[in-house]
């Protein structure tokens, strides 16, 4: 008669079998389970922390089964330290549940326990970036998550060449004999063919252009410079809820302390955005963009953005077709949003 144990080890591997065989089937159960939280939320009693329950699970849920489907795949980098993907780990698993965390605290031990937690939490992650900044090669700036979700069709195309290998491999010798006939642009990585080696119409095979091993020049980090506005960026979470400690939750004082480090963070990344990988160039463009939360962060919200934000739902709602019940619900959760502080301060 077999264990417990080994039944849930086979259990585990059939399950592993059929997420690697059918990711179509399972992102239509993944997206089923995100949905489920958005109509929990207002149906039935504490629905905050359970629809964020729900939510969680179901980012928790797509983020194992794409280190499933990576493994499966051989698709893991191989130049990864272990510590680097422990953190890595940890920081994403914790930037999918803090406003779970955050609600539940809230309800068992009351304000005194959700702001004990939301310092535990940010601790924890300043000194895991920090970690990744200082410690490890292949993280210079920390992405918001750490580990992004899985391109799952990138990943079948590449099996899909794994499976047919000789014609690839031939297309790549056919390219290397050529190996002077393009550039790599320095920013960008990307593959561009020269103008004045550029065959007629007639002659050209239209293969991809290759290049020799001195060509490829890999991003180089700008060095001390812009580790501190790494640096100012990791640091800031704790800065600022200490001046929230000193000053108030709603100051003015912590809410400018906080932009200025921000604003300084990315002022010194763009001085020096020439040297920075496509990669790290989209997470400062996700920084970029995520500024413009100071728009609904207190107290500016309370006194400039929240009259305009109403007035412009409600005229939506009065005015489009089949958008009132919408903006009256938006309306009605912006001052839950509020209140949350992963929600408003989670970068």
């Amino acid at each position: 008669m077999s264990s417990p144990l080994s039944e849930v080890q086979n259990l585990y591997e059939r399950y592993v079998k059929w997420v690697s065989g059918n990711p179509s089937a399972l992102a239509d159960v993944e997206l089923t389970v995100k949905w489920l939280s958005y109509f929990v939320a207002g149906k039935i009693n504490n629905s905050s922390a359970v629809s964020e329950l729900v939510y969680s699970l179901s980012n928790l849920l797509v983020f194992f089964n794409d280190r499933i489907i990576e493994k499966a795949s051989k698709n893991t980098p191989d130049d990864t330290q272990p510590l680097e993907r422990h953190l890595n780990v940890l920081l994403t698993t914790l930037e999918y549940c803090e406003v779970f965390i955050e609600l539940s605290a809230h309800k068992v031990w009351g304000t005194s326990g959700r702001w004990f937690f939301i310092v535990v939490i940010q601790t924890i992650k300043c000194i895991g970036r920090l970690i990744l900044t200082l410690f490890c090669q292949n993280t210079k700036i920390v992405r918001n998550p750490p580990i992004p979700a899985l391109n799952r069709k990138t990943i079948q195309t590449d099996n899909h060449h794994h499976d047919h290998p000789q014609s690839d491999n031939a297309s790549f010798r056919d390219n290397l004999a050529d190996g002077s006939s393009a550039i790599v642009l320095k920013r960008s990585g990307r593959v561009m063919r020269k103008v004045n080696c550029s065959p007629s119409l007639t002659s050209r095979s239209w293969k991809p252009p290759a290049t020799g091993s001195s060509s490829h020049q890999p991003a180089v980090y700008g060095g001390k410079f812009l580790v501190s506005a790494e640096m100012l960026y990791i640091a800031k979470p704790l800065i600022h809820l200490a001046s929230m400690r000193k000053f108030g939750t709603k100051s003015w004082t912590s809410y400018l302390i906080a932009l200025a480090l921000d604003s300084a963070s990315l002022r010194m990344y763009y001085k020096n955005r020439e040297v920075l990988s496509k990669d790290q160039r989209v997470e400062l463009s996700r920084r970029c963009v995520s500024m413009l939360l100071y728009l609904m962060r207190s107290p500016f919200y309370d006194r400039y953005t929240h009259d305009k934000i109403a007035c412009l739902l409600n005229g939506i709602g009065n005015n489009v077709p089949l958008t009132g019940s919408i903006a009256r619900l938006i309306l009605s959760y912006i001052p839950h949003w509020q209140e949350t502080y992963f929600y408003m301060w989670s970068t």
